[in-house]
């Protein structure tokens, strides 16, 4: 703290446009009022502020009338209560950190008079209110972020009108309901839902993405979309999407061919991770845990590992899931077997793929539901340039996995829609060749 005071003193406050503050411990409240006044008084252009302290932060109010100020990022362990004058007339940037929006804190003003404001994100937040607003006619990037157990988005209302939004991303729990109106200049949007949910408000959500060029999406929110998608729908059709990457270890063949239905102009597919299936450790896992009963609530745990970024290796009692159960799209007399999960006389007549031109997979281990998937997009996609497929050692035994030989032998006697198509094998030693 010395070293600070000493720093501020030393230096006309005028030159400094930077200032960053980022503390666990709790600090003199009165030497941080003094530092962040002086700063201000300087015109500070980016401001940041993370402190952990033992009582509730205290700002001085000249910072929220601060007009030099283009970026401000404001975290605090405990809450913070905003003034009620706000105003950033140039603030371009926002970002809050583990704030927790309460009616007895929270001023609309820290949006509505932030009148340039372009880029806003909510990290970790608390939604402790019945509404929550956002309104920004010049916000081009909006990001929310609040993967904890509890965000309070369950039962908030989410209101946004952001008509010039160009990015999106929202990794959070659904919200008890969505106001927002489609996003007509959206480019990209991230949706991670935390957990599988079903209800109309998921279909308000999707609606305003209906725009979207680039799309990315999360196990659990292909699951939750498979729930809501209706193909008589044309409003949960996204016929703007281009390239759609799916994030994290994919359980649901469902919740896909139920997104890829509605992604009609598709040309570029990315799965940055593996695809999971049975596993060989879990054969012995599941009868024991079937003979003793164990396996009731199972799947639910399993729900809530895969989407806390554990990469599905709690998923094991699922295996191959059975997504018969998890898309109300089947068709009436189908099984629950693994094949008919796939609704392959849907699936195979080329409906998915009409534009797809390239195909990614990032982390391919070799398992058979992987190779289900590069088997039906050879065999559909007409217009495919390129498939990559970089092999991935998962440290995990799939049932009837193969090696990078194997796979190296057999891919290339797979059926090909397109003759032009050309895959590309990439293995663990970072060679890459092209398999015929």
């Amino acid at each position: 703290m010395d070293f600070v005071d000493g720093t501020l003193h030393r230096h006309n406050s005028s030159n400094i446009q930077n200032f960053f503050l980022y503390w666990r411990v709790h600090l003199n409240e009165t030497r941080v009022h003094s530092w962040i006044s002086t700063v201000i008084r300087g015109n500070v252009k980016e401001l940041g502020l993370y402190l952990t302290q033992t009582q509730p932060l205290f700002i001085p109010v000249s910072l929220f009338t601060c007009e030099s100020l283009t970026s401000l990022e404001l975290g605090a362990q405990h809450n913070v209560t905003l003034p009620k004058y706000i105003s950033f007339p140039r603030l371009k940037r926002l970002k809050l950190y583990k704030l927790v929006f309460s009616d007895e804190c929270w001023n609309d003003e820290l949006f509505s008079n932030s009148t340039a404001l372009e880029e806003l994100i909510l990290d970790f937040c608390i939604f402790d209110m019945r509404s929550f607003c956002i309104s920004i006619p010049t916000l081009k990037l909006l990001k929310i972020h609040c993967l904890v157990i509890y965000d309070g988005l369950q039962d908030c209302a989410l209101k946004i009108n952001a008509p010039s939004l160009l990015t999106f991303a929202y990794s959070a729990d659904v919200a008890k309901e969505y106001a927002i109106p489609s996003f007509l200049t959206l480019v990209e949007a991230v949706v991670c839902f935390k957990f599988e949910r079903k209800g109309a408000q998921i279909s308000r959500l999707l609606r305003a993405l209906a725009h979207v060029k680039r799309l990315t999406v999360n196990d659990s929110t292909l699951q939750t979309m498979c729930s809501a998608y209706d193909p008589s729908n044309s409003l949960l059709t996204f016929h703007n999407v281009k390239m759609l990457n799916v994030s994290d270890v994919l359980t649901t063949d469902q919740g896909l061919i139920a997104l890829l239905k509605a992604v009609p102009n598709l040309e570029s597919l990315v799965f940055n991770e593996y695809i999971n299936d049975e596993r060989e450790e879990d054969s012995d896992e599941d009868d024991e845990d079937d003979s003793e009963g164990a396996q009731e609530d199972g799947d639910e745990d399993d729900d809530v590992d895969s989407v806390e970024g554990e990469n599905n290796l709690g998923n094991e009692d699922e295996g191959d899931v059975s997504d018969a159960a998890e898309c109300d799209d089947k068709k009436e007399g189908e099984s629950n077997d693994e094949d008919d999960s796939w609704a392959l006389g849907t699936v195979t007549t080329g409906c998915l793929f009409p534009h797809l031109k390239s195909v990614f997979f990032e982390e391919f281990a070799g398992n058979p539901r992987e190779l289900k998937w590069v088997k039906l997009i050879l065999k559909n996609a007409k217009a495919l340039q390129t498939m990559n497929i970089c092999y991935y050692d998962t440290a995990l035994c799939f049932v009837n996995g193969k090696s990078e030989k194997e796979l190296m032998e057999e891919i290339p006697s797979f059926p090909r829609a397109s003759t032009g198509c050309v895959v590309r094998f990439r293995s663990l030693d970072g060679n890459s060749v092209v398999i015929h």
